[in-house]
């Protein structure tokens, strides 16, 4: 009687390939949002691609999002980007009306923030201080910390 070791050895096989896969992350720039003084409202964010529309302008934004917030935390991951330079500008709208307030010396009563963690002397940073490389297909992950 011929013992036939081939397909225990493709079972065995297949075992071993099925148990090192490991499913690859979702290509992206994931964005950690921390610092929010509360869980109110929500937290508005930009991505802004080459420049365009940066800061003052979300309807020109190359992608935004509304995002719940949990622990003073928000998280998202933008998916589906192509290649290039972006930049990120966020929003703690704490009162939900979609705008930044602000004091009467125009100083902002919201939180904010931007990518790099960068800021601006008078006013928002530039879009070269806070824009970054994003490279399709791969993932990058960053920290937003929020300001008041």
């Amino acid at each position: 009687m011929k013992l036939n070791l081939l397909p225990i050895f493709l079972a065995l096989a297949c075992v071993v390939i099925l148990a090192s896969f490991r499913p690859m992350a979702d290509a992206g720039i994931k964005v950690n949002i921390t610092n929010l003084r509360s869980n109110k409202g929500h937290v508005l964010i930009s991505l802004f691609k080459d420049g365009e529309g940066y800061p003052d302008k979300p309807e020109k934004a190359f992608k935004k999002a509304k995002l719940a917030i949990i622990n003073k935390n928000a998280t998202l991951l933008f998916e589906g980007l192509p290649a290039g330079t972006y930049a990120i500008a966020i929003l703690h709208d704490e009162n939900d009306d979609a705008k930044m307030n602000t004091n009467m010396l125009g100083l902002p009563k919201e939180g904010y923030g931007f990518s790099n963690n960068v800021m601006g002397a008078f006013g928002p940073p530039a879009y070269n201080k806070a824009s970054f490389k994003f490279t399709a297909n791969a993932v990058i992950t960053t920290q937003i910390k929020a300001r008041y």
